[in-house]
C-alpha cells in the first residue's frame, strides 16, 4: 500500500469536515433521525475531537480513531422526568425569590477568509474547500528559500484542516446533545471522572487542545450540556459507606470534582480571553448545578482566589463571567460554611443560612485556608485599599466593608464608577439581587445602595435601568421579611430613611420609563415597602405613595401589565393595618381590579384574580365585620367576576376561588341563587381535573363559605351535594394536602343541624379516611401524612362534641369497622401534637362520660356511648 501523499491526505481531511458538516445539517434538521441514531454519531464526533491535536506532554499527534457506538448508561433513569421540560428553562433557589438563570451565549460567527487568488483545474475546487488565499498562490522557482516557505505554509494549512476536522466534530457533538431529552442526554454523561479515559472529554479539550476556537467551542458545548443539569447532578455524593462496589453518587460526586479540578486547571495557564470567558460561564452553570453540602470539602477556595483575580481583568466579558461565577454560589439555595467563608457572610450569620454544620476541626481547617486564599490575594487588595481612598468625601462616612467580604466591595466599587461599561453594571446588580437572599451582607450599607441605585435609574442604558428595578425588588422583600425579626431602632430608621431616599427616584424612574417591562418593575418593588415601613412614613409621603399606585392602576392609556402591576401593589397595601380598615380605600381597589378582571391577556387576568383575593380577605378581616359593610352592588359585581374567573385558567382559577370563598361568606341570604352558583362553582373546581392548588384553595373557600348561615338555610339538596363532594375527597383524592383542606371545611361547620342528614355518611368517610392516610401512593405524601391524620382526628373531635343520640349508633358501628387503625392513630396523635392544638382529643372521653349519665339514651345507644368513650379514652 503506497503511502498517500500530503495533497492526499489534505483532500482526506476535508473530505472528513465535510462529511462531518453534512452530518450536522442532516441531525439538525431531523430530530427522529438525530435520536434514532444518537449512538452512531456520538461515537463519530467523538472519534475526531482531537484529530491531529498535539498531546499535552509531547509533540507527537494523536493519531485518528476508529469511529465507535455509544452506549448510554442506565443511569440516566434517576434523571427526574418532570425536569424535562423545564429544567432547561429556569431555576430557582429555595430562599423565597427567583433567580434566573442566563442561557449560555454561543460563539461568534467564525469569518472566512477572502477568495481573491485564480486557479484552473482541480486545485480551484480544492481552493473552494480550503477557504483560504494562501493556498495555490504562485512562487518563482529557484530560490533556496522558497521551498522551505512552502514547507511552512503546507504545515499552517495542514493544522488549518484539522482544526476544521475537530471544529466541525464538536458542532455535530452540539447538535446531536441537543436534540436528545434530557432523560436521555444523561446517560451520555460526558463530564470526566479523571484518568486516562478522560482524554476525549469536553474539558480535557478546553484543557489541552492547541487551537484558541476548539478550546472555547468545547467549553461552550460543556456550558451547554451541564445547563439544566441540576436534578441529575443532585445524586452526587461524597459519603462512602462500607460497600463492595462504589455506588452511582459516589461515581458522579468524583465526576463532579474532577470537571471543577480541569476548569480551575484552565483558569490557572488559560490567556486568550474567549476561552476564559467561555471558561468562566462553564464553571458558572456548574456551580448552579451543584449539590456542595454533598461533596467534600475544599474545591471551592481551589477556584474562588482565581475567579476573584479575573473578576479585575481588563477584558469586560472575562470580568463579567467571572462576576456570573460568584453570582451563582451566592444564590446556592443551600450554603456550607465554606461558601459563607468566600462570599464573605459574617460570621455570626453563618450558622443561620449553612445548611450543614461542619465541627470545630473542619471550621478551624477552612479558616486557616481563608487566611491563606487572603495572603495570596494581598496584592489585589493593596490595590484595592489605594482605589478606596481615591472615594469621594461622601464615601468616606459609609460603613467600612470587612475584608473578606471582597465581592460585595469590588461590586460597589463598579457601580461607583461611571466608566463601568453596562453589562458589568447589569452583572453587578445581579450579584446584588443574589447577596439580598443573605441579608447580613447587606443590612450595614443601606445608604450606599440606596445612593448607587438611584443612580442606576438615571443611567442611560435601559437595562441597567431594569435590572436597578429588579435588584430594588429583592432587597425590599428581604426587608420586609426583616420585620417579623426583632431589629434595633437604628436598624429601622435605616430602613425607613433607604425608602425615603428611593421613592423620589422611583417616581422619576417610572416618569422617564421608556418600556413596560422597568414601570412593572418598579411597581412590583413598590409592593415590597413592608407594613412596618409604610406605617412609618411621613403621612405626605405616604398619600403620595397611594395616589402614585392609584393614578397608575386607573390610567387607560397606559400599558394593561403596567395597570396590573400598580394593581398587585394596592392589593399589598389592602392588607395592611391601617388601610385593612378604610372601606373607601378597599372598595376603589376593587373596582379597580374589576375593570382588569375580564382582560383579554392571561398575565393581566393572574394579577387581577390574586388582587381580588387580597381584597376579599380584607373585607372579611374581624375589622370590617364589625364595621360598615361594601355595598351590596359592588358585592354582586365581585362575585360574578369571580365565579367568571373559575372558569378561567388554572392561574385565574387558583385565586378566583379563593375570593370568591371570600365574599359568598359576606352574601346575604336573600340571594340564595347567587349564593347557590358560587357553591356549584367551587364544587366544580374541586372535582375537576385542574392543578392542585386550585382544589387546596377551592377547599379552602368552601371552608369560609359554610360559615354563612344562609347556605344551609336553602334547599337540602345543596347541603347533600356539598358533604357528598367532601366525603368523597376526604378519603379518595390522591393529593394529601387536598384532603387536608378538605377535612378543615368540617371543623368550620358549628352547628349539628347544619349536617342535616349526612352526620353518618360523614363520620364514616373519616373512619375510611383514616384508614386510607396510610396507604401511601407516592412517597412525597409522606411529609403530609401526619398533617391529615391530625386534621382527621380533630374533625372526629369536632363531630363528636355536636352527636345527637340518634347518631351514636352509626358512629359505633363504624368506629368498631376501623377499630385498630382509628385507635392508633387516635393516640398516636394525641401524644404527638402540641398541647394547644391536643386539647379537643384528651377532652373528648371526658364529655361523652358525661353524656352517659343524662337519661334520654336507650340500651343500644348508652352501648354505643360506652364504646366510643373508651376507644377514644387517652387517660388511664
Amino acid at each position: 500500500m503506497q503511502t498517500p501523499t500530503a495533497l492526499e491526505e489534505e483532500q482526506l481531511t476535508l473530505l472528513l469536515t465535510h462529511t462531518l458538516q453534512l452530518l450536522q445539517q442532516i441531525a439538525a434538521h431531523h430530530e427522529e433521525l438525530a435520536l434514532e441514531q444518537a449512538p452512531e454519531l456520538l461515537g463519530l464526533a467523538l472519534a475526531n475531537l482531537r484529530f491531529g491535536a498535539g498531546v499535552e506532554v509531547g509533540t507527537a499527534t494523536i493519531k485518528p480513531q476508529l469511529p465507535h457506538r455509544v452506549q448510554p448508561a442506565q443511569q440516566s433513569a434517576a434523571y427526574d422526568q418532570e425536569e424535562e421540560g423545564n429544567a432547561s428553562t429556569q431555576n430557582t433557589a429555595t430562599t423565597g425569590r427567583r433567580v434566573k438563570s442566563r442561557k449560555m451565549r454561543s460563539l461568534a460567527k467564525h469569518r472566512a477568509n477572502n477568495n481573491n487568488s485564480s486557479n484552473t483545474g482541480g486545485d480551484r475546487l480544492l481552493q473552494l474547500l480550503l477557504h483560504n488565499s494562501d493556498y495555490g498562490s504562485k512562487t518563482p522557482s529557484g530560490d533556496s528559500d522558497c521551498s522551505a516557505t512552502a514547507q511552512l505554509v503546507g504545515q499552517k494549512q495542514q493544522r488549518q484542516c484539522q482544526v476544521k476536522v475537530r471544529m466541525a466534530a464538536l458542532q455535530l457533538l452540539g447538535v446531536v446533545t441537543k436534540q436528545l431529552p434530557r432523560r436521555q442526554l444523561y446517560g451520555y454523561w460526558t463530564v470526566p471522572a479523571g484518568g486516562c479515559e478522560a482524554k476525549d472529554q469536553l474539558l480535557f479539550i478546553g484543557l489541552s487542545d492547541t487551537n484558541v476556537r476548539c478550546r472555547a467551542l468545547a467549553l461552550q458545548l460543556a456550558a451547554q450540556l451541564l445547563y439544566g443539569s441540576r436534578t441529575y447532578l443532585g445524586q452526587a455524593s461524597s459519603a462512602v459507606a462500607p460497600s463492595n462496589y462504589t455506588p452511582f453518587s459516589v461515581s458522579l460526586a468524583s465526576s463532579v470534582l474532577e470537571a471543577y479540578r480541569l476548569l480551575t486547571a484552565i483558569l490557572v495557564r488559560e490567556y486568550a480571553t474567549p476561552v476564559l470567558t467561555q471558561c468562566l460561564r462553564c464553571l458558572a452553570v456548574l456551580v448552579q448545578a451543584t449539590p456542595f453540602e454533598q461533596l467534600e470539602m475544599g474545591f471551592v477556595y481551589e477556584f474562588v482566589p482565581l475567579v476573584k483575580k479575573l473578576a479585575g481583568h481588563a477584558d469586560t466579558n472575562v470580568k463579567v463571567s467571572a462576576l456570573l461565577v460568584m453570582e451563582m454560589l451566592v444564590a446556592t439555595p443551600r450554603l456550607t460554611q465554606e461558601i459563607a467563608c468566600a462570599i464573605g457572610l459574617p460570621l455570626n450569620e453563618r450558622g443561620r443560612s449553612v445548611a450543614k454544620v461542619r465541627n470545630a476541626v473542619q471550621q478551624q481547617a477552612m479558616e486557616q485556608q481563608e487566611e491563606e486564599v487572603e495572603v495570596e490575594a494581598d496584592e489585589q487588595q493593596e490595590q484595592e485599599e489605594q482605589e478606596a481612598h481615591q472615594d469621594t468625601e461622601q464615601s468616606a462616612c459609609w460603613p467600612r466593608i470587612p475584608r473578606n467580604s471582597w465581592l460585595l466591595r469590588l461590586v460597589l466599587r463598579y457601580l461607583d464608577c461611571p466608566s463601568s461599561p453596562a453589562p458589568l453594571r447589569i452583572e453587578c446588580l445581579q450579584v446584588l439581587l443574589a447577596m439580598a437572599t443573605h441579608f447580613a451582607l447587606l443590612r450595614e450599607h443601606l445608604t450606599r445602595l440606596a445612593t448607587l441605585l438611584s443612580a442606576a435609574f438615571e443611567d442611560a442604558s435601559l437595562d441597567v435601568r431594569l435590572y436597578a428595578a429588579r435588584c430594588l425588588d429583592a432587597l425590599g422583600y428581604q426587608l420586609a421579611r426583616q420585620e417579623l425579626q426583632p431589629a434595633t431602632q437604628q436598624q429601622q430608621q435605616q430602613q425607613l430613611n433607604f425608602w425615603l431616599r428611593m421613592l423620589p427616584s422611583i417616581y422619576a424612574a417610572y416618569t422617564g420609563a421608556a418600556t413596560a417591562t422597568l414601570k412593572c418593575a418598579l411597581c412590583d418593588a413598590l409592593a415590597n415597602i413592608g407594613a412596618s415601613n409604610f406605617e412609618r412614613l411621613p403621612q405626605p409621603q405616604r398619600n403620595g405613595l397611594l395616589a402614585f399606585l392609584c393614578g397608575c392602576s386607573s390610567d387607560d392609556a397606559a400599558e394593561r401589565l403596567v395597570r396590573a402591576a400598580a394593581l398587585r401593589a394596592l392589593a399589598v397595601y389592602v392588607m395592611l393595618p391601617t388601610l385593612r380598615g378604610d372601606l373607601v380605600f378597599v372598595e376603589h381597589a376593587a373596582e379597580l381590579a374589576l375593570r382588569l378582571s375580564a382582560d383579554q391577556q392571561l398575565a393581566v387576568r393572574i394579577k387581577a384574580a390574586w388582587a381580588l383575593g387580597n381584597i376579599s380577605d380584607a373585607l372579611v378581616a374581624p375589622s370590617q365585620q364589625q364595621e360598615e359593610r361594601i355595598s351590596q352592588s359592588l358585592l354582586t359585581q365581585l362575585i360574578e367576576a369571580a365565579i367568571a374567573g373559575c372558569c378561567d385558567h388554572d392561574k385565574v382559577r387558583a385565586n378566583a376561588v379563593r375570593s370568591l370563598g371570600n365574599l359568598l361568606r359576606l352574601l346575604p341570604g336573600e340571594q340564595q341563587a347567587l349564593l347557590q352558583r358560587g357553591m356549584s362553582k367551587l364544587l366544580d373546581c374541586v372535582r375537576a381535573a385542574g392543578s392542585a392548588k386550585v382544589k387546596w384553595n377551592a377547599c379552602y373557600a368552601i371552608g369560609n363559605l359554610v360559615r354563612n348561615r344562609a347556605l344551609f338555610a336553602a334547599s337540602a339538596g345543596s347541603a347533600s351535594t356539598l358533604f357528598t363532594a367532601l366525603s368523597q375527597l376526604i378519603v379518595q383524592h390522591a393529593n394529601f394536602k387536598v384532603r387536608i383542606n378538605a377535612t378543615a371545611v368540617l371543623l368550620q361547620i358549628e352547628q349539628r343541624a347544619d349536617f342535616g342528614t349526612h352526620f353518618a355518611a360523614v363520620w364514616r368517610s373519616l373512619m375510611a379516611a383514616v384508614e386510607r392516610s396510610n396507604a401511601l401512593d407516592t412517597f412525597e405524601e409522606y411529609n403530609h401524612r401526619d398533617g391529615l391524620q391530625q386534621q382527621l382526628c380533630l374533625a372526629m373531635a369536632h363531630l363528636l362534641e355536636r352527636v345527637r343520640p340518634d347518631d351514636l349508633c352509626a358512629c359505633g358501628s363504624a368506629l368498631e369497622a376501623h377499630l385498630d387503625v382509628v385507635s392508633s392513630t387516635w393516640r398516636r396523635v394525641a401524644y404527638r401534637i402540641v398541647p394547644e392544638q391536643a386539647t379537643p382529643l384528651f377532652t373528648c372521653s371526658l364529655l361523652l362520660q358525661q353524656r352517659l349519665s343524662g337519661g334520654t339514651l336507650n340500651s343500644e345507644q348508652r352501648n354505643a356511648l360506652t364504646f366510643l368513650a373508651s376507644t377514644l379514652r387517652l387517660e388511664s
